[in-house]
């Protein structure tokens, strides 16, 4: 009777732990940390980086935040052009309203007289927020732009004094600030409201972005193609806005119409327009935002927001990551391999023996392992990562789970413990039937 009483419970504790949730500790990160301390001191760099933060999020939840070097966390940095995102953001917002007729194909002259011209008027917003409209690209005078004494409607005025060095528009990529400057002050007319207040009614005050503001050049000509500050963690909150198709997850508060956002995430160029100048070599760009960038180490990443000092998020839709490195103290070209050696790491960490980073651990993996693995050579402890993870998708490395509660470790116990008598008594039994 003791016996089958014992067998029974060693029973209800297989039943109890088969529907219980599969435990598991939290992810480790080792790998992006060893990365990020290797920038401290030029690894995979040309330049040392002196500071920076790093925000990581996945379907909104946080897995890694932590900062390095000289840097704080949260302290607010200059994002250059990764604010282009967040006026194309603020674009995409404008035309769902559509104001005076306000749409991503309305005509700049439809809004600024001085654009009425033969070289200036069929210009669209579209073509001023991708790069296209024909105005002069990088390396165009500041002194618009970083005019602290003028309204963004006199900086449109003075910009149509410009000749269209890439025209006739839709016809070649030139990146720069000038035409997002002329579509702003569209904006403004529009709406008649600032731009710098159209900005905060719709994009920061809805996501909660308390430390991000336009700093430059001033509240009456906000730099639009370069002059916010930011945090990563603000910043995170909006890219993850657009991974989740307009709605911000911490209040549920839809910020764009997800058309919005698949149209702001489409690309609008293509591979027929010559390049005036790009700091990325290519053209792959949407509504103020690059797409399918940083493929050195990785699987390029489906969007990226980046200026100039090394402020960059990326989105990598088909794992939910967002990616934000926070920083202004180097060069965006100085980060490039570095942040897609951090994007193999990470996929590396959420799905272990993933080798090409397909989201499962299968043959193919096998195969690459050995050939000898790309970029870097696969060494005998990926194999056994492999071996140790085969067969695992995605959505297993990753799957949140709670922890045990007291009363099931102290239940677990108990029954461990009783299935470990039974044991013991079945063994005497057996010996003593032969």
């Amino acid at each position: 009777m003791q016996m089958r009483y014992l067998n029974s419970c060693c029973v209800a504790v297989v039943l109890i732990l088969a529907c219980l949730p599969r435990l598991s500790s939290a992810v480790d990160f080792s790998a992006l940390t060893t990365l990020a301390e290797g920038a401290l001191v030029g690894e995979n760099v040309d330049t040392a980086v002196p500071g920076f933060e790093i925000r990581l999020l996945q379907n909104g939840t946080t897995l890694y935040h932590q900062a390095f070097g000289d840097w704080l966390l949260d302290r607010p940095a200059r994002v250059d052009s990764s604010t282009k995102t967040l006026a194309g953001a603020l674009m995409m917002s404008l035309a769902e309203t559509g104001e005076s007729g306000f749409s991503l194909d309305s005509r700049l002259s439809d809004f600024l007289n001085e654009y009425d011209t033969p070289t200036f008027r069929d210009i669209t917003v579209r073509q001023a927020f991708s790069h296209t409209g024909g105005f002069e690209g990088q390396g165009a005078t500041s002194l618009i732009l970083a005019n602290k004494n003028i309204s963004l409607r006199q900086a449109a005025q003075w910009i149509s004094f410009k000749p269209l060095t890439n025209g006739p528009q839709g016809s070649t990529f030139a990146y720069g600030g000038l035409s997002m400057q002329v579509a702003g002050a569209a904006a403004e007319v529009a709406t008649g409201k600032r731009f710098v207040d159209l900005f905060a009614n719709r994009m920061t005050t809805p996501l909660g972005m308390t430390s991000t503001q336009f700093v430059a050049a001033s509240q009456d000509n906000p730099r639009v193609a370069g002059g916010v500050e930011s945090t990563a963690t603000d910043y995170a909150r909006f890219m993850d806005m657009l991974l989740n198709d307009g709605v911000d997850r911490a209040t549920g508060t839809r910020v764009l119409n997800a058309d919005s956002v698949a149209e702001m995430l489409t690309r609008q160029t293509n591979d027929a327009q010559p390049i005036a100048n790009s700091p990325t070599g290519n053209n792959r760009y949407g509504i103020g935002v690059w797409l399918d960038q940083y493929d050195q180490a990785a699987p390029a990443v489906d969007v990226l927001a980046a200026g100039a000092r090394g402020f960059h998020s990326w989105i990598d839709d088909s794992q939910g990551l967002v990616f934000t490195f926070a920083t202004d103290l180097t060069t965006s070209s100085n980060l490039e391999l570095l942040s897609s050696k951090m994007h193999a790491a990470i996929l590396q960490t959420l799905v272990p023996g993933d080798f090409n980073f397909e989201g499962e651990v299968n043959g193919d993996d096998f195969l690459l392992w050995q050939r000898g693995g790309s970029p870097d050579p696969l060494s005998s402890e990926d194999l056994a990562t492999w071996e140790a993870n085969y067969g695992n998708p995605a959505s297993s490395a990753t799957q949140a789970v709670p922890e045990p509660s007291a009363s099931v470790l102290i239940l677990g116990g108990i029954m461990a413990v009783l299935c470990a008598a039974g044991a013991v008594r079945r063994n005497v039994r057996n010996r003593f039937a032969i």
